[in-house]
């Protein structure tokens, strides 16, 4: 199962473009998709989706899933690599009306390459990125626990988060 997450977010900013995508994709995968989709109105037909989810709900989709597809959040980096999931983000665009400014953008660049973490910055690359993503599990050839990188991830986020908390980001 594939567990998708648009995050918690406000009314007005809903990320249409991830969820759309990720109903086309999962039109022809033979793995089933999950997804939290928040606002969205329109719900997906190919996939089994949820506008929001409590904490031992979603904590449960993490844990059955075998690759993490969400935006570029904290939550969602900690808490995919943090059971061991491969954690494929696509960032939050302000063009596109998904988010009030491109800091998701500014996240992803820091995580892009560390163990575990796939950043897609052009949808139309959602597709081949599962798929190599799929393959890469298929062949055991991704650490399930990815121990090197949530060291530095996790002294990396706290020191993030902590420059956004004082206005100061690097």
């Amino acid at each position: 199962m594939i567990f998708v997450t648009v995050g918690n977010s406000i009314k007005g900013v809903e990320f249409h473009r991830l969820i759309r995508e990720m109903d086309d994709i999962a039109r022809d995968l033979q793995e089933e998709v999950v997804a939290q989709i928040g606002f969205i109105e329109d719900p997906p037909r190919h996939i089994r989706s949820f506008s929001y989810l409590n904490y031992v709900e979603i904590r449960s989709y993490f844990l059955q899933a075998s690759m993490i597809v969400g935006h570029c959040g904290v939550g969602t980096v900690i808490n995919g690599l943090g059971y061991g999931k491969p954690v494929i983000l696509v960032p939050r665009a302000k063009a596109h009306g998904e988010h009030i400014d491109d800091h998701q953008f500014e996240l992803a660049y820091k995580l892009k390459g560390m163990e575990g973490i796939f950043v897609v910055e052009d949808i139309g690359q959602l597709r081949p990125t599962i798929l190599e993503v799929r393959r890469l599990l298929e062949k055991k050839a991704l650490d399930p626990h990815f121990s090197n990188e949530r060291a530095r991830l996790l002294a990396f986020m706290r020191d993030y988060v902590g420059a956004i908390g004082t206005g100061l980001k690097k």
